[in-house]
């Protein structure tokens, strides 16, 4: 999939905006408040259908109008070598979808056609926040790729707010709450093990990576962690446990469930320390940045190619690794958009002597 341009109106800071993207390669520059993060917003958000930095639908619309539109032209593969349109209005509190002019509704039929993977300054919450960002992480990332997963995550959360409900009522014993238990062990073995599963292949995507790049054993373990549960258990060993840490009347005193894949953690260490606590900024960044890399080699096995789309996340990194990384950069089969906010002559130069170009956004 490559993108060729993109046309916006009324979103963020545009009134109306047509960018050129029709290069493997597009650097988008220009001072705070050009516009750069809004169009890679604009890109995201044809994708997820939703802003990777606002929570309502109405702080993308240009202040004093009452909507958007955003249209992006691309093939959606080199095989087929044929163009593609798709546009998202938002208006009158409605939004519609259409895909070559035609309506579409289904997440999936817009998956099988343009896909991007987007990498913000944000998404060091990945290693700085809470557990719930690494689990949203890695259930997009299943999503992506298996459609049943939906079903499954909706399952599991059904479950939970009954066991939940039931915990709560005064009716609740250990005896009528077995039910609701082994169902929620059930449903949270399904989504572990396949967690667990992709967590692998990142890991071994991003090790492989590291040494490509860098010629040298830099080690990232994703290692899954499970809240009151042992993934080895099956669900005797784990109501043994249950019982031995008197795990119910815990529940009873909270009125809610703890155990399940709805607590479970990720931890993220570089070179056998948690990166959290011990690594640095650029290693943070170059983690989170392999890993988005592993999620777009992960999609293209499934549905085919996406677009890497980077927003302000080249800083932080010494010559030398935005040497390596550029090279490495030039030798993905994929689209790359950046943005570049400073004048940066390592990173500038390396750019261009890959044949990439630079769109220069004025305010």
């Amino acid at each position: 999939m490559q993108l060729k341009r993109i046309e916006v109106k009324n979103f963020r800071c545009f009134t109306t905006k047509t960018v050129q993207l029709d290069n493997k390669i597009v650097v988008l520059k220009g001072l705070n408040g050009a516009g750069k993060s809004s169009l890679i917003e604009a890109l995201h958000y044809l994708c997820y259908l939703r802003s990777f930095r606002a929570t309502s639908v109405r702080d993308l619309i240009r202040f004093g109008q009452e909507g958007f539109f955003v249209k992006a032209h691309f093939l959606a593969s080199s095989d087929e070598m044929i163009d593609y349109s798709l546009q998202v209005g938002f208006a009158n509190k409605k939004r519609l979808v259409k895909l070559n002019n035609k309506v579409i509704s289904s997440f999936k039929e817009l998956m099988d056609h343009y896909r991007v993977v987007t990498l913000t300054e944000d998404d060091l919450a990945l290693i700085k926040s809470g557990p719930d960002v690494r689990r949203q992480f890695i259930d997009q990332a299943i999503l992506l790729q298996d459609q049943g997963y939906t079903q499954r995550l909706r399952t599991f959360k059904k479950i939970l707010q009954n066991r939940n409900s039931l915990l709560q009522s005064r009716n609740c014993c250990e005896q009528s709450c077995h039910l609701w238990t082994t169902q929620l062990w059930e449903a949270s073995q399904s989504i572990q093990k396949q967690r667990v599963a992709q967590l692998k292949i990142y890991q071994e995507s991003v090790n492989h990576m590291l040494f490509e790049i860098f010629n040298e054993s830099i080690i990232v373990n994703l290692e899954y962690r499970p809240k009151n549960g042992d993934l080895t258990d099956n669900f005797k060993a784990f109501m043994a446990r249950y019982t031995d840490k008197q795990l119910f009347l815990e529940e009873m005193r909270y009125r809610r469930s703890l155990f399940g894949c709805h607590l479970d953690d990720i931890v993220v260490t570089f070179q056998g320390k948690k990166s959290k606590q011990f690594a640095s900024r650029g290693q943070q960044k170059l983690t989170i940045l392999l890993l988005k890399i592993a999620q777009l080699r992960a999609i293209e096995k499934q549905r085919g190619p996406a677009v890497l789309l980077l927003d302000d996340f080249m800083t932080d990194f010494d010559e030398e690794k935005i040497q390596h990384l550029c090279s490495f950069f030039a030798s993905l089969p994929y689209q790359l958009i950046f943005t570049s906010p400073a004048q940066n002559a390592t990173f500038d130069h390396q750019i261009k002597q890959l044949g990439g170009v630079f769109v220069n956004l004025t305010v």
